[in-house]
């Protein structure tokens, strides 16, 4: 995001009639009792209107959990809810309605699992917070059986006061129903003695006109007293991490804040945390997530609890309210000058965030591994060299736990079959993806682990590959014979027709080659996960197996020290989307590190290298896109997005992930693979190039098979490098006929070329064009999609040319006089002031 922290601009247009509408926690669903709203000005009067019935309440402030606001009568599903803000006689539009569902549409196995959020809890422990709930609906906390908290009508996360406090060793509980549907209940927790030494809170700075004091480092159930020039201003129980306290009197300059918290009466509380308050010309400006063209709302990520955020687009305002969101009254185009501005009660903010928009610079939108609906059972098997571990949705937690009886009513349920590489013998490998299964498995898929040891501890070949893949087949028949024995406990569970497959190294090679071998009635691949594979083919001169017929994907970590070619790269250029396929080139990652098993960092073998992440930032990759992976080819669900790069998901170091993504029923307009020259692209058409770009197909292999650029290229496939002689020289793609790209948009794999030893010290780029009927031309730097990704810098001789795929939305191209709807060509610039080398390959529109 290009942002930079400017002074308020004098000339910006205040409007001070200008309120924008506020937000409703979503979803909604029949019985909820009450409606949460978040994003609105301190102190605001919200309506909520449910088909046409208004009540009215309070808000408060906004932030951290807005206010949850309790109904006339229990929502109905098709009933229609929109909300609004009233402040000083200045009043909000309506949100967007929204409809009442029925829950068990979208969770027909039940509500989702509550989640005691955070954890651990302890001993005098007086606040719980429950989260994974869903909004209006009942959650109660139990400690050895009886209730403790209870709240009918939560948010989302909600937080629930306990009484009497919890004693040591209690086993807590949090549940939940809607519509007297119970769901699951959480994992239990037994409480803990709380530290000896409670730490010290920490007060996050506080500003001249505020009225809202933030607290750090609490305790998970402790009780903050806060103290205003030494006068004791009140005693809150707290959830845990962080304490915001709100309407206080406004603050002056110098005012000293203080805070401790206690947990157990007659102990002592802990030292204190101080604050002091700054002047008003301190107050810093606010910070926002992601923006691009088309947006109607900021996203504010860091800002006052009690501010109200004002958004200004080319000048003019176009949004106001608190946090954690602004709606605003306009679409944001490529190009707009946003200025983002915090005012207090007491305080007219004079630091501004500038932000440029972007053309494409997706919105954070959850985690696609966080879907949290069933506890998780596990067992293991052991038939001679059949030998595995199931994890499978169940009743409860632990080994052996019967199958989850409500699930199993809906019908088969999916299934995931793993298999690990090689390792040592000695180690159970298959017990390193734990973490992965579990997350599997709390959503509904069944996730199994093969153990594949017995063809572990030497070099083997091809024939250890296909071997591994008649070891997975044989687990599967196995897990068949499970199926079909009425004394199973997966009796009749599972669904062979939505069968997965992930494998890890060796096992990813293994996992390529199961669907050409398979041979298994009622068994249906639908999709294949190949994390850091081998490809022992192509190793030994052999053709590469090209995965078709199934969605397919591959995650491939930069800084391996094992399968250090990437080989992964080389099925993603050779596979067939069904209905997609994904590659992840993951920076800071080595090979072991996404089994909790292989414990050496082998990135370290193939010195030198940057220092990976840790091993927790591993899992994290994995079971995030992995589990976006599975919930769309086997739950059907609607998580494809976080892999294709419209979405980003959290809680993931998303800033090292670059993405190659195609699916089907695109418009290939040029893939360079064709046996048709640079000059004729994949439609049969012309292709030009003018001011000296100096372009040219190569094949992208390693080692570099004629014709060859150089040898950084480790994939298997043929694309084009412009090498450009000096700046600004062209390559035009003649389409076949005009195309109407207002809503569609033009995908590009592209890569910044290395000599294979080296990275360049600076960043370089391209501009992408489209031309049309009368032959004007507009322009979009990739700059603005998110740039063109720099190489690897690992160990000389091995540094990569990767292509990652980059998105340029139509709409950023539409100007006054420039038909969108008639576009006849797409051009590509090189207008670096020191134009390098860059690769090219699969130019499509979607």
């Amino acid at each position: 995001m290009d942002a930079t922290v400017v002074k308020r601009p004098d000339n910006l247009k205040e409007n001070r009639k200008l309120l924008s509408p506020p937000v409703i926690e979503e979803p909604l669903y029949q019985c909820a009792v009450s409606v949460t709203v978040t994003a609105y000005e301190p102190n605001a009067t919200i309506d909520v209107n449910v088909n046409g019935t208004v009540t009215s309440a309070p808000g408060g402030y906004p932030f951290p959990n807005g206010v949850t606001i309790g109904l006339p009568a229990a929502l109905v599903v098709g009933q229609k809810v929109k909300a609004r803000q009233k402040v000083s006689g200045v009043t909000s539009p309506w949100t967007a309605a929204i409809t009442v569902g029925d829950h068990t549409k979208d969770y027909p196995a039940g509500p989702p699992r509550p989640e005691i959020n955070p954890a651990p809890v302890y001993k005098c422990g007086v606040r719980t917070g429950v989260s994974n709930l869903l909004p209006g609906g009942h959650v109660w906390i139990t400690a050895d059986g009886a209730k403790v908290g209870d709240v009918n009508g939560c948010a989302v996360h909600q937080g629930a006061n306990v009484a009497p406090a919890y004693a040591l060793g209690q086993h807590v509980v949090a549940w939940f129903e809607l519509c007297k549907d119970p769901s699951p209940p959480s994992v239990e927790h037994i409480t803990q003695n709380p530290p000896n030494l409670l730490p010290a809170l920490s007060i996050d700075p506080i500003y001249a006109g505020g009225q809202s004091v933030t607290v750090r480092n609490v305790v998970n159930g402790a009780k903050v007293t806060l103290y205003r020039g030494g006068a004791n201003q009140g005693t809150w129980p707290c959830w845990g991490d962080a304490l915001i306290i709100n309407g206080l009197a406004p603050f002056a300059t110098g005012e000293s804040f203080s805070a401790t918290q206690q947990m157990c009466p007659g102990d002592p509380p802990s030292p204190p945390g101080t604050g002091v308050v700054q002047p008003c010309s301190n107050l810093p400006a606010p910070q926002i997530g992601p923006v691009q063209a088309g947006e109607t709302k900021i996203v504010v990520t860091n800002c006052q609890p009690d501010a109200i955020v004002k958004v200004f687009v080319n000048g003019v305002q176009a949004g106001a309210s608190g946090p954690p969101v602004v709606n605003l009254n306009t679409t944001l185009k490529r190009g707009d000058s946003l200025i983002v501005v915090q005012d207090l009660a007491g305080c007219r903010g004079q630091n501004a965030l500038q932000v440029t928009v972007a053309c494409v610079d997706p919105p954070v939108e959850g985690d696609p591994s966080g879907l949290n609906l069933f506890p998780v059972g596990w067992t293991e098997y052991n038939q001679g060299t059949t030998k595995g571990s199931i994890y499978y949705p169940a009743e409860n937690d632990g080994k052996d736990q019967p199958f989850r009886k409500r699930l199993a009513k809906l019908g088969r349920v999916p299934i995931v079959v793993m298999a690990h590489g090689n390792h040592s013998p000695a180690d159970p490998s298959y017990l390193g993806y734990d973490y992965y299964q579990s997350d599997l498995a709390k959503m509904g898929i069944i996730a199994v682990s093969v153990d594949c040891n017995a063809l572990n501890g030497g070099f083997g070949g091809v024939q250890n590959i296909v071997d591994r893949a008649d070891l997975i087949i044989s687990n599967i028949a196995y897990l068949q014979t499970l199926d079909a024995d009425p004394t199973s406990n997966f009796y009749q569970k599972i669904d062979f027709k939505r069968l997965g497959l992930m494998g890890h190294s060796r096992g990813g090679d293994a996992v390529v080659t199961v669907p050409t071998v398979i041979g298994l009635a009622g068994v249906t691949i639908q999709s294949v996960l190949a994390l850091a594979p081998t490809n022992f083919r192509y190793w030994a001169g052999m053709s590469t197996i090209r995965p078709n017929g199934y969605a397919f994907m591959t995650v491939l970590p930069t800084g391996d020290g094992d399968v250090h070619d990437n080989n992964g790269a080389q099925f993603y250029d050779q596979a067939t989307p069904g209905p997609f396929k994904s590659q992840l080139y993951v920076f800071y990652t080595c090979h072991n590190f996404f089994n909790r098993q292989w414990l050496d960092d082998d990135s370290l073998w193939t010195p030198p290298q940057p220092a990976v992440v840790a091993r927790a930032e591993h899992e994290r990759v994995l079971t995030v896109y992995g589990c976006a992976f599975f919930r769309a080819t086997l739950l059907g669900q609607n998580t494809t997005g976080f892999l294709s790069g419209d979405r980003v998901p959290s809680g993931v170091m998303t800033q090292n992930v670059f993405r190659a993504f195609e699916r089907t029923k695109g418009l290939t307009v040029d893939n360079f693979d064709d046996n048709n020259t640079i000059n004729l692209n994949s439609l049969g058409q012309p292709n030009t190039q003018t001011g000296g770009i100096n372009a040219d197909e190569f094949r992208f292999d390693r080692p570099p098979v004629p014709p060859a650029f150089n040898s950084s290229f480790y994939g298997l496939t043929t694309g084009m490098v412009v090498n450009p002689k000096k700046r600004g020289g062209i390559f035009r793609e003649q389409l076949k006929a005009t195309l109407d790209l207002t809503k569609r948009e033009v995908w590009i794999r592209c890569a910044d070329v290395t000599d294979g030893s080296t990275v360049a010290q600076a960043a370089t780029g391209f501009s992408l064009g489209l031309e049309d009927a009368n032959g004007a031309r507009e322009w979009v730097d990739c700059d603005d999609v998110g740039g063109l990704p720099r190489p690897y810098p690992r160990n000389p001789g091995m540094i990569k040319t990767m292509l990652s795929t980059l998105r340029f939305r139509g709409a950023c191209f539409e100007a006054r006089k420039f038909q969108i709807k008639k576009v006849a060509a797409i051009l590509i610039r090189c207008d670096r002031q020191q134009p390098r080398p860059i690769a090219f390959d699969d130019l499509q529109v979607y």
